[in-house]
């Protein structure tokens, strides 16, 4: 049988099995190996899925994948190459399943037969995927249908709904938020794209119950040229505001960017969505992967200052991470969109890899909730330290995958909201896809930075930051206190937690110490004209062992590997005596 009608007969659920001695395989040709090394790890680009892949230190691991390009190669002659079988066929198994590799016959696919192979490979990856729903609302959908659409979907999806005049659909959007608080429905995350924020208190609180963010659409670059009606009122009573921007090559000049951060900055905007059309920004097509680099530099500068900026019409961090299916075909785009799309994996994908870490942490929120028990935790078990009741909302600073913030939702009630700000927003999306897994409904997390916090002034009742070493060790801390306290309504609270010292309870001579000065770092940043320290508690549990887990849960993997050295389970622990972590938390009220 030929190749092409084999295709046409395969299931997607075949790619799972193992392959046979006879079997061809090929790397799909729009993957590439790229020169970036991060911590000795190299990076696979898929152009066409686009989507990345860790190749992770070992003598062989690239050259393994460069031999499988351009043409097919037998199965059986790889698996004599090597004397770990195992390794063959995972490695073999990861590239199937994430789409990086396809089977063929002897000779080389050929366009047609390389498309199949790839309506295969999607198929195949469609089902482990979150899809995007967008719905026009001036298109007359009724609620039912809606709610329909989303009940459909196997992973709860990102909702996006679009109309001129956000007033037009007040009660649908309370009426979704409803269903959304009683669980009837479930979405990753809400985004209401408007061109118009004029809005009642009403609106606005069914914004928030919903949890979703506003993109305001329309927006001139670098800065609107009038104040924009309702905005204000957004801000003020904390709804997620972006600003959906067309920017041209002045986005490369620091000064029109400084316009931007300036005027974002002040009306205490969220975030920007930009829109970078390549065949606009060069008409001529005459740009070099250098042109590219640039803008997305000028990019990452603003992103760096303001903490949330999306490039709309390029993949998603969550699609580059293989979490989130691409709402763009690339056969649908010009060939020079599709360099400038290629040269965007190339740029983003080393800075993706960098936000993980071989050191142990968390991957997950039953893992998560080891590393500091919710028996333990001080602040979910005293509330009133923070003077929190039904109702009351909680800015959660350096929120990561949203342990403070999941373990805070019941002293705020369903009236009440956490707001999780976290620097990276792979962790936002994991943290957002936990919640949404258990059913929280007053959570709300937003990719941006500590010292930059998108919330008015005495704007939350409470702020709370725990156990993020990195920000005291760049000397952010001070910066960060100074926010929490400026977003606090006077009267209300602003608590910080970090760790002390791990003492080995057996020889208690010899603690472990990660930062000497963290007391006096943390007692000088509350040193603050409107702050007034009422508590500083000390407290602890004994620190779990690692014997029995799963390696791969405990370390910053956010991205598929081509192997994982970590898919074991720990066998020993480093420190086998028993060890205790003390934390101490500083509290303090806003005069």
């Amino acid at each position: 049988m030929k190749l092409l009608e084999r295709l046409k007969t395969s299931r997607p659920d075949s790619l799972s099995k193992k392959l046979p001695d006879d079997a061809f395989v090929m790397l799909d040709p729009a993957v590439e190996v790229l020169d970036a090394e991060i911590a000795e790890h190299r990076l696979l680009s898929h152009g066409y899925l686009e989507i990345g892949m860790v190749v992770p230190p070992g003598e062989g691991l690239v050259d393994f994948v460069t031999t499988l390009s351009n043409e097919p190669v037998n199965v059986a002659v790889l698996r004599a190459q090597f004397d770990d079988q195992s390794m063959i066929d995972e490695m073999l198994a990861s590239l199937r399943q994430h789409g990086f590799m396809h089977i063929t016959s002897q000779t080389k696919p050929s366009t047609e037969e390389l498309e199949h192979l790839r309506r295969i490979a999607e198929c195949a990856r469609t089902a482990s995927l979150r899809r995007s729903i967008v719905i026009d609302l001036d298109g007359e959908i009724s609620l039912e249908q809606i709610s329909t659409r989303l009940k459909d979907e196997t992973h709860p999806p990102e909702l996006l709904l679009r109309c001129a005049q956000l007033a037009d659909y007040k009660l649908t959007l309370s009426e979704l938020a409803r269903l959304r608080q009683k669980g009837i429905v479930r979405m990753h995350q809400t985004v209401v794209q408007t061109q118009c924020l004029a809005s009642d208190n009403e609106l606005r609180r069914s914004l928030i119950r919903l949890g979703a963010a506003v993109y305001l659409d329309g927006i001139s670059w670098p800065a609107p040229n009038h104040p924009i009606a309702g905005l204000e009122e957004m801000v003020r009573d904390c709804v997620a505001i972006h600003l959906l921007m067309t920017p041209d090559l002045s986005i490369m000049d620091e000064a029109e960017r400084r316009r931007v951060l300036t005027w974002a900055t002040s009306a205490f905007i969220s975030g920007l969505c930009l829109r970078l059309d390549p065949d606009a920004l060069w008409p001529a097509g005459d740009a070099a992967e250098d042109d590219f680099d640039a803008i997305f530099k000028a990019v990452r500068a603003i992103e760096n200052a303001l903490g949330d900026v999306l490039i709309v019409n390029l993949p998603s961090d969550e699609v580059l991470l293989g979490n989130a299916a691409s709402s763009t075909s690339p056969g649908r785009v010009s060939d020079f969109a599709k360099r400038f799309r290629a040269a965007y994996l190339r740029w983003r994908l080393p800075l993706l890899k960098a936000c993980e870490n071989d050191n142990s942490w968390s991957q997950v929120p039953e893992v998560e909730d080891k590393l500091v028990r919710a028996q333990e935790d001080l602040l979910p078990n005293h509330p009133e330290l923070l003077l929190l009741k039904p109702g009351s909302i909680v800015v959660d600073v350096c929120g990561g995958l949203g342990r403070v913030a999941r373990r805070l939702s019941p002293a705020v009630g369903e009236d009440g909201l956490v707001i999780s700000v976290e620097m990276f927003r792979c962790l936002s999306d994991r943290a957002r896809r936990f919640a949404c897994e258990r059913n929280f409904t007053n959570l709300d997390f937003r990719p941006g930075l500590a010292q930059r916090l998108a919330l008015p002034d005495a704007s939350v009742d409470a702020a709370v930051n725990e156990w993020t070493g990195g920000i005291w060790e760049l000397g952010l801390g001070a910066s960060m206190v100074k926010e929490m306290a400026r977003v606090v309504r006077p009267g209300g609270r602003i608590a910080v937690t970090h760790r002390l010292v791990q003492l080995h309870l057996a020889s208690l001579r010899q603690p472990w110490v990660q930062y000497d000065e963290i007391y006096a770092w943390i007692r000088e940043a509350f040193v603050h004209p409107d702050l007034t320290i009422i508590a500083e508690r000390i407290w602890g549990q004994i620190v779990p062992s690692l014997i029995g887990e799963h390696a791969t849960l405990w370390r910053k993997q956010y991205m598929p590997r081509l192997i994982n050295p970590y898919d074991v389970i720990y066998r020993y622990d480093d420190s086998p005596d028993t060890r205790a972590d003390v934390y101490l938390t500083v509290i303090a009220q806003r005069r």
